[in-house]
């Protein structure tokens, strides 16, 4: 194969081209980098950075990175099945959200296959089809961000693989669990419903994968348990498919021993967690009361870490507007029928004070 077949081949592969970089921001502004507001990606800001690098720090003590994994990953698992309430044996592990999409797509999807995705959602989904010359069907949600049912199922008749995030991104919104029970159902492939935003929500459907053999439960560490950088993920389904993948689809030791422990050891302290997201969710709500109050803003109703809203003000001159004062947020223009739209990660009270103020000056 040559380097022009290549190029052609993938030709449909969007670069993944994140927000400015917070020392490039801080670069351009001539400011500290500690003064730049990242609120783009949807991390968690309310863990303490020391926190996690005292985790850090033990799982390297525990770990010999001369030596394979060994039974890092049972130990996870373990805990992973007593927070969930499953077997251990229907969990797999993976080194973030991302492989999980790689290897579900590459072993539920035939050659050639079809994707259905309810839309708006995650870009990685769109990436990783096109990456494989998979067919990718967009079924798109109503207008008021709620699901529609048959209209989704239509679209997905003859698909291998039907994709849903709930909560959703970008529109951060709950699907109603009948609702999503019904597409469960009234599919033949499988169903993959990604809850990597579950921890801020209000419920999960994890218990349904012993009831529903179709049915994958994406979920990562990456939001709730603040280990964006260090790349750690994790799939529910019954146990028969979860033995087929762990055995024969994904490759061995996906995941670094010292990754694996500083996961085991956040589940131990999931109290801390639990009390963290607490907080996050009501800030969540403070802040969306606030935005609501500044004209020309719509911010929409969240069950995640963030919130989209709406200005009536061209979104890129928002955009820029806040990168202007060291505050960077993801910008996403027209989302179904709403134009300007833009979203921001939830913070410490701090933080967005902060943000509220600038959005209050530019939309002004």
């Amino acid at each position: 194969m040559s380097l022009e077949s290549i190029k052609a081949r993938l030709s449909e592969v969007k670069t993944h081209r994140p927000s400015p970089y917070v020392d490039q921001l801080a670069a351009k502004l001539g400011i500290n980098p500690r003064n730049v507001l990242k609120l783009d990606a949807n991390e968690n800001l309310f863990l303490l950075k020391n926190f996690i690098q005292k985790v850090m720090v033990e799982a390297s003590y525990a770990s010999d990175p001369r030596l394979y994994p060994e039974t890092e990953g049972d130990e996870l698992r373990f805990q992973l099945a007593k927070l969930n309430g499953v077997d251990p044996d229907q969990i797999i592990i993976a080194s973030g959200g991302d492989q999980i999409i790689e290897v579900l797509y590459d072993s539920l999807v035939k050659r050639g296959g079809r994707v259905t995705a309810v839309t708006p959602t995650f870009s990685m989904y769109a990436r990783a089809a096109n990456q494989r010359q998979l067919e990718y069907i967009e079924a798109p949600l109503n207008s008021d961000f709620t699901l529609n049912v048959q209209g989704v199922l239509g679209k997905a008749e003859g698909s291998d693989l039907l994709v849903l995030c709930n909560p959703n991104n970008p529109t951060g919104n709950e699907f109603n669990k009948d609702e999503i029970l019904q597409l469960i159902d009234g599919f033949d492939g499988f169903v993959l419903i990604d809850e990597a935003y579950m921890d801020f929500g209000n419920y999960s459907l994890v218990q349904e994968t012993d009831y529903r053999k179709n049915l994958l439960i994406l979920r990562t560490f990456s939001k709730a348990y603040g280990l964006a950088g260090l790349r750690l993920g994790y799939c529910v389904t019954n146990v028969e498919l979860a033995e087929i993948i762990n055995g024969q689809c994904m490759m061995p030791y996906p995941v670094s021993s010292p990754v694996l422990r500083v996961g085991t050891i956040l589940l131990r302290n999931q109290e801390k967690i639990d009390g963290l997201v607490e907080t996050a969710k009501e800030e969540r709500e403070r802040l969306i009361d606030e935005l609501n109050t500044i004209d020309g803003v719509t911010a929409f109703p969240s069950a995640t870490n963030f919130v989209l809203l709406n200005t009536e003000k061209p979104y890129s001159e928002v955009y820029e507007g806040l990168q202007d004062r060291g505050i960077l947020i993801r910008a996403f223009g027209k989302v179904l029928d709403k134009d300007n739209c833009l979203r921001v990660t939830v913070a410490p009270r701090p933080m967005m004070d902060r943000f509220i103020e600038a959005l209050r000056e530019i939309t002004k």
